[in-house]
């Protein structure tokens, strides 16, 4: 979760959950698709609150491995709500169109996978470390997977009691297009 802060303990299943004003921001700039929009790691609603606040009407689907956060989801406006470990159970069949989540940074590559696995045809968003572009291990994946669009934020955000770290985040789109863009927002 912190650069600077490696030797803290994590948090169960990582939940950290995504601000708000990060998902409004990204929205501000970004227009998600007509059709059924999943999130695989739901947390507390925040995605569906914030895209319910921006007049989007598709069906949302949420996936939550922690079953503690079933009302919340339904108050935020999910449309169907799971709790199903995503990385290894398979979710009803839905026809999703655009898949957008902050997974645990420990298994981004692994959600990322999943994803294009279960969905090939949708469009993947995720909030990530910057550094998840780093790393010889890596390089490979990414010759594989190209991050279509990258929206890299300016301002660091706060996951936990309102400190920030040394860390830059980034919002990573998969859409299968052939160009690449980079934007700060």
């Amino acid at each position: 979760m912190s650069a600077t802060n490696r030797g803290a303990k994590r948090i169960e299943y990582d939940f950290y959950p995504t601000p708000i004003e990060v998902i409004h921001n990204f929205l501000d700039h970004y227009q998600l698709k007509d059709g059924i929009i999943l999130e695989p790691c739901a947390g507390c609603g925040n995605f569906i609150k914030v895209i319910r606040d921006k007049g989007y009407k598709n069906i949302i689907v949420a996936n939550e491995i922690r079953r503690e956060e079933y009302q919340n989801l339904i108050n935020s406006g999910a449309d169907f709500v799971y709790h199903k470990d995503f990385l290894v159970d398979k979710l009803p069949d839905h026809d999703i169109k655009t898949i957008i989540t902050n997974p645990p940074f420990s298994k981004a590559k692994e959600f990322i996978l999943r994803c294009k696995e279960l969905y090939p045809n949708a469009e993947i968003i995720m909030l990530l470390r910057l550094a998840f572009l780093e790393s010889r291990t890596r390089y490979e994946f990414w010759q594989q997977h190209k991050v279509n669009k990258l929206y890299i934020l300016s301002k660091r955000p706060s996951f936990m009691n309102g400190k920030t770290d040394a860390t830059a985040y980034a919002w990573f789109v998969f859409d299968g297009s052939d160009t690449q863009e980079i934007k700060v927002i």
